[in-house]
C-alpha cells in the first residue's frame, strides 16, 4: 500500500528532505535549501517557522522514543526535567549556557518534554523573530543534525531517571 502522500505535513516533507540532506552528509544541499526556506523562495506551502516546529517536535519525540518514560526527580532543588547537553570531546554544557538561537531552540525542546506548548512556542518566537537570517539558518541547519544524530543512537532499556 502507498502512503497517501496528501495526508503528509508540508513542515514534514521539507523537514524530511532536510534530513536527508544531513543524513547524506550533503551539507552544501542542506545550506542551500535552509537559506532557500529563511528567505521564503523554497516553493511549497510552508515556512521556515513551521519546519523548526516539526525539527523541534521531532527531537522531543525521538528523544521521549529512545528514553522511555523520564522520571523525575529533584536536580538542584528543582523538580522537572532536566536537559544536559555533551559536546564531542565530553563537555557538559547546561542549555543555558547555549549561545542564542540554539538556546533558544533547546528551551523549546523542553518546553515539548514537558508537555508545554507555550513556552515552546515563545522560545520559537525568540529565533523566528529575534535573530537575523543567518542565525536562523544556523539554529535550523544545527537543530536538523541534532535529530540526524538522535535517530542514530540506541534505545534505553528501561525507564530513566534523572541522576541525583
Amino acid at each position: 500500500m502507498e502512503p497517501n502522500r496528501r495526508s503528509v505535513r508540508p513542515e514534514a516533507v521539507l523537514g524530511g528532505r532536510l534530513l536527508t540532506f544531513a543524513g547524506d552528509g550533503d551539507i552544501v544541499g542542506l545550506s542551500q535549501q535552509v537559506t532557500a526556506l529563511v528567505y521564503g523562495v523554497t516553493p511549497g506551502e510552508t515556512s521556515y517557522d513551521e519546519v523548526l516546529e516539526w525539527v523541534v517536535t521531532s527531537i522531543a519525540e525521538v528523544i521521549t522514543g529512545k528514553m522511555g518514560p523520564i522520571i523525575d526527580s529533584e536536580v538542584d532543588g528543582a523538580t522537572g526535567d532536566a536537559v544536559t547537553l555533551r559536546t564531542p570531546d565530553g563537555t557538559q554544557l547546561a542549555v543555558d549556557d547555549l549561545p542564542a538561537p540554539e538556546r533558544h531552540v533547546w528551551k523549546a525542546i523542553v518546553g515539548t518534554l514537558e508537555g508545554d506548548s507555550r513556552r515552546a512556542h515563545t522560545c520559537l518566537d525568540a529565533v523566528e523573530h529575534g535573530s537575523g537570517p543567518g542565525e536562523q539558518a544556523h539554529a535550523l541547519i544545527e537543530a536538523i543534525g541534532w535529530l540526524d544524530r538522535l535517530l542514530g543512537l540506541p534505545a534505553l532499556n528501561g525507564p530513566y531517571t534523572v541522576p541525583d
